[in-house]
Order: structure tokens, then sequence, then C-alpha cells
């Protein structure tokens, strides 16, 4: 039994049973390889997870046979709770049919058309059902508009007789790289749900630090502070050995760890471990020199090369990478002054700024708030060119209109808004229906402006079949239509199994694929 909230410890729920960015589970999924999938449980429970998140959504298997047996075979040979995660009424109600005891439910929200949905399954099933403070309107980016979602959520739950603490209110990490305050909205609404109605809470925490380099510094310490604000349960990696630290720490700290023991035991741990690796460097340690000071060689040499590519800090391109909004306008206006032509400046300037800044983003030497931040100043440069153009009757038409949207029950947007940003900068015209997007909303307006590409984004593999789902309302209702698909859970794979046009690897591929469909440059 594990209990959430009150003077408990946070609740860890295992999240590596789960297909989203790992390429051999998926591998797993697909030929049906259950003790792999068996032993990331079992793995995990010997890190120290309390309940196991069980996800097993890939659009080419059938989810809701390979639940029940992935549940089925994890009940056999692990006690811990399991976590039924799924977007799917079916898939959820043949898992809480089977379900030995009282499972957690991942998820209800706001939204009426899915609690209508899913309540009356808890409730006839029991279990504790997670509840993400979204609705028909997305997701507010305050923590009052979470708590009137919240208030609804209690509400509709009274109404079918389900009782307060067997909801677990996921007020939702947003990453702090495209937005500074998500962390803030989210602790406080963390903490008006334990101060202020008495419940508990629930985040899935790593997705804070989307984005950024050394992702667990951010990730590790954002959970302490959401456990200081009274989180019950965290969606999290076990294995983490930097999760692991900032709980024990944290229980520790918060006296709930007896005589420091827990504390202790995990310490003698971390040094048996630490001191293997330390073991295993050292047997390593010649070929591993040579290797070090040759790579050292090679990375001086580039970054000498680099060096001198953007050393003029006076310059357009200089602005754009370093996303210097105001220089990169003020330094547009100085070259057209000067009598340079705005095509010479786009591929002259603006452009390399972009390629040079999208080549260290795929390097993982430049991150997501420096790519948002090189679109952002890119952007305000071609809107002096296009405000130029139009003073001086050169306007130039739009090299076409793309629709983008994140398709239906998935809430991310930050990879659409880049693609959407690189799309305006290379003078398409962009419709962006935004996030949670239904499937006749993207086709009616497809058909109604006779759209010639759609872009569609998803994050998750669970939001997958509604990607699928998309596509074919398209080829039936705008069959001209060009469909490029992209996501952190896209791949080529699936982008061919649902019969898209293009997986755009990224945003500047496409953007390519918008000029090649387009027939220009």
């Amino acid at each position: 039994t594990v209990q959430i909230g009150g003077e408990n410890v946070p609740v860890l729920i295992g999240e590596r049973i789960n297909p989203t960015g790992k390429k051999k589970f998926k591998e797993a999924l697909r030929n049906g390889d259950i003790p792999y999938i068996v032993h990331q449980g079992l793995e995990q429970e010997a890190c120290g997870a309390h309940v196991l998140d069980v996800n097993v959504g890939l659009p080419e298997i059938d989810e809701k046979q390979m639940m029940v047996r992935v549940m089925t075979e994890l009940q056999s040979v692990t006690n811990l709770p399991l976590q039924i995660d799924t977007s799917s009424p079916d898939v959820m109600e043949a898992a809480l049919r089977r379900y030995n005891g009282k499972a957690l439910v991942n998820s209800v929200n706001g939204k009426q058309e899915v609690m209508d949905a899913v309540f009356p399954l808890v409730k006839k099933y029991g279990g504790v059902v997670v509840a993400l403070t979204l609705d028909e309107n997305g997701i507010p980016e305050t923590s009052a508009g979470r708590i009137e979602i919240i208030k609804k959520i209690y509400s509709n739950a009274e109404r079918y007789g389900i009782p307060k603490k067997d909801i677990v209110i996921d007020a939702l990490t947003m990453a702090v790289s495209s937005d500074t305050n998500a962390a803030l909205a989210t602790l406080q609404t963390v903490r008006a749900v334990r101060d202020e109605f008495g419940g508990n809470t629930v985040l899935g925490v790593s997705n804070i630090s989307f984005g950024l380099p050394d992702r667990e510094f951010v990730t590790s310490s954002f959970f302490t502070l959401a456990m200081q604000n009274g989180l019950g349960a965290a969606i999290m990696n076990p294995l983490s050995m930097e999760m692991m630290k900032a709980w024990r720490c944290f229980c520790l700290l918060a006296g709930k760890d007896k005589d420091c023991l827990n504390y202790i035991d995990f310490a003698q741990k971390f040094d048996e471990k630490k001191e293997a690796e330390r073991k295993a460097l050292l047997q390593n340690a010649g070929t591993l020199g040579e290797n070090v000071k040759a790579g050292e060689q090679a990375e001086h040499k580039g970054r000498t090369a680099e060096i001198g590519e953007t050393a003029d800090k006076s310059t357009l391109q200089y602005a754009v990478i370093h996303g210097l909004k105001e220089d990169s306008a003020e330094r547009t206006k100085k070259l057209l002054e000067a009598s340079v032509e705005p095509v010479e400046i786009i591929d002259g300037h603006l452009i390399p700024g972009l390629d040079y800044v999208g080549k260290r983003f795929e390097q993982k030497t430049m991150y997501l708030p420096q790519l948002l931040m090189a679109a952002d100043a890119a952007k305000s440069a071609f809107a002096v060119i296009k405000d130029y153009l139009e003073k001086s009757g050169k306007k130039g038409e739009s090299k076409g209109t793309v629709i983008v949207a994140t398709v239906h029950g998935d809430i991310h947007d930050i990879g659409k808004n880049i693609v959407k940003v690189l799309l305006e900068n290379y003078d398409f015209t962009v419709i962006d229906l935004g996030k949670d997007v239904p499937p006749e909303t993207i086709v009616e307006c497809c058909v109604k402006n006779h759209i010639k590409l759609v872009g569609l984004s998803a994050l998750m593999t669970t939001t997958v079949p509604a990607m699928k789902e998309t596509i074919i309302q398209l080829r039936k209702n705008a069959p001209w239509a060009k469909v490029c698909v992209g996501g952190a859970v896209m791949t080529q794979e699936y982008a061919d199994s649902i019969g898209a046009d293009f997986y755009g690897k990224d945003a500047m591929a496409t953007v390519t694929f918008a000029q090649k469909t387009f027939g220009v440059k």
C-alpha cells in the first residue's frame, strides 16, 4: 500500500515504462519483448520507486492488448502499485478490469467530455485519478487560472461520487526554457492545492528542464522546491542519482527519516558506486587519455574557427546569433540605409546566423533558450525589412501559406512555435491553430483556405493516433494538401506509418520542405 500526501514521504512514480524518447523500449513493444519491459519495472523498484507508471502507447501496436499484457506480467513479479497511463478510455477500462487493487489512473482534465468519459470508469472500478489543470482553453499561464480548473474538476468528481482524497492534482510542469515564470506558476498551484483545498498533488518534474544543458541540475532543484511546497508525488526517473539525492535529502531535512538511517544507507551505496566508477576509469586511463588529448586539440581548433566566423560584434549576423533583438533591428536599418538589397541582407546575414545557431543546437553546444532568442532577433530584422518594402512599394508576395498545429490531446507547442517563427522569417504566411487542435478544425481551415501545406506537431506517443486521424481526414477532404509532421516523439518510421508526406527532424528541415512544396527558395 502506498499513501499519498499528509505526513507521508513524497511518493516516487517511476517514469521509465514509457516509449517517449526511448528507442529500445519502442522496439521492445513492437517485438512483444515483455521481459525487457518487466526489467524496467524491477530496476526502478530496486532504485526506490513506490509506484510504476505504465504507458505502452505506440501507433503501430494494439495498445489495449499490450497494456493488459504488460500490467498482468508486472503484477506477477512486483507488489508495487501501477499507474495506468493512457489517453484512451477503452484502454483505461480494459486495464482497470484486470487490475489487482486500487490503481492510479493517468489521467483526466478539466474538459467536460474527458471528465464525463473518465470519472464513470474511476467510480465503477475504483482508483485514484490524476487530474491535469487544463481545459478547453488550454493551460492557464497563471496559478489563479489553474485553480479555477481545479475547482471545476473537484465539483464534477463529487457529482460522480468520487471524493477529493481519490484525486491527485497535476499542476503541470512547463519548460522554463520557453517561459522563465513557468516554475513559479506550478509551485504556487501545488502550494494552493495543499493549503486551500487540503488536496494532493503530483508532477512530472523532468519537463521543467526541457531544452537546457545538464538537465538533472535544474530538475532535481525544482523537485526539491516542489516537495517543500507540498508535492505529494512525482513522476520521475528513480535511476537518476541527482533526483534520488534530492529526495533523500528532503526527507531527511523535513523530519521524515528517523535517525537519518535511510540517508546513511543511500550515502553508503552512493560511495560504493562512485568508487566502482573511479576504478573503471583508472583501468582505461591510457587509451582515454590519448583520446581526450586528441579530442581537446580538435575542439580547440574548431572553436577557433567558430570565433573567427563571428568575431565582429557589430555585424547583423552576430546580433542574430546572440539573440540581440534591438541590435538586430538597428543593424538591419543601417544596412538598408547603405543601399544593401533586402535579399542580400536575408541571404548574407540572417540565414547564416540562423543556420549557425541551428547547427549548434543539433550539436548540443547551444540550447533552446538561445535558439528562441536567435529566432526572435531574426524576426525583428525581418520586421524592419518588411516595413521597408511596404514603404518603398517593393514588398514581395508571400511565398505561400502554411497551417501549423499541435494535434488533439497534446498540450506542448515549443517546437511548433519555433517552426512558425522560422517559416515567417523565410517569408511564408503561417496560420497557427495552436495546441490540442481537433482534426476537424485543421481540416476545416485547410479546406476553407485551400492550404497547400499543413504542419502537425506531437510530443507524446499517446497523441500520435490523433495525428494519424488528422492525416486521414485531410486525405479525404483536402487531397491536394501536403502534410509535414514533427515533434520529439516523431521519427521517419512513425511519419511513414501514419501516411505523412514529410518528417521534419528540425525546424530548418520543415522550412526546406515548404520551399520545395511551393517551388520557391
